[in-house]
């Protein structure tokens, strides 16, 4: 699918708070104090301030609505539509949730609450990279030795790293693509890129950030905290 001929359109970014936190040792990481505020509120306020945004759909449990609201107050001063709604059973289908929430936007910012430290430049580039192409995701190089083992923990191959990334979020999608997407892939993503590629259709990547770490477990949670503490440079 190619790209839209215009830049114009709604932007209607998406933030995914209802994960299970399943590796955080019973706590919800979405909703740990980091620096004050809650994880899950750094994302929002990001994303809120993305210029172009136009309305901001937040996912996540209906008993944490009032607080996802507050979380974007900023955003809508500005006059940002907020909208919440509740999360599904997979990651895929809060996407759907969202979708639903804001069926008719040209283009989708999709991104996972657990990454506090994602940038507007970051932002900015993967909304310029979907534009150009129909679908863009940041990655960053992979510099650990990539080793594709057995079942048994037997080493297989040693995978060739130059070609591979770590893929991050925001990704940014055609309003179109991403709603066919959805509308056809049943089987479990780990992400929205994936059931884009499903499709058959050509996914780009643009240059992602070492910074936009996702919180997963209780070590992660103590890195952000310090990261955040020593006032860690973050892109513009």
């Amino acid at each position: 699918m190619p790209p839209t001929s215009s830049a114009s359109g709604e932007l209607v970014a998406i933030v995914l708070a209802a994960g299970s936190s399943a590796r955080m040792g019973g706590v919800d990481k979405l909703w740990a104090d980091l620096c004050g505020r809650p994880l899950v509120a750094h994302s929002i306020a990001m994303l809120g301030s993305v210029e172009g945004v136009r309305t901001l759909v937040l996912v996540g449990p209906a008993a944490r609505h009032i607080e996802l609201m507050a979380s974007a107050e900023d955003a809508a001063a500005r006059g940002v539509q907020v909208i919440c709604v509740e999360g599904g059973a997979r990651r895929q289908d809060s996407v759907a949730a969202a979708i639903a929430a804001a069926p008719d936007a040209a283009w989708y910012l999709v991104h996972d609450g657990a990454r506090p430290f994602a940038s507007p430049a970051l932002a900015r580039r993967v909304i310029e990279g979907a534009r150009r192409h129909g679908a863009a995701v940041p990655g960053i190089p992979v510099t650990d030795t990539v080793k594709h083992i057995a079942a048994d923990g037997r080493i297989l191959a040693t995978v060739e790293r130059a070609s591979l990334r770590a893929v991050q979020t925001p990704q940014g999608f055609a309003g179109a693509l991403l709603r066919r997407a959805h509308a056809e892939v049943a089987g479990d993503a780990t992400d929205d890129a994936a059931m884009v590629e499903w499709l058959g259709v050509p996914v780009f990547v643009v240059p992602g950030d070492p910074a936009n770490i996702k919180v997963t477990t209780p070590t992660d949670l103590t890195v952000a905290r310090a990261l955040l503490a020593a006032g860690t440079p973050q892109e513009a």
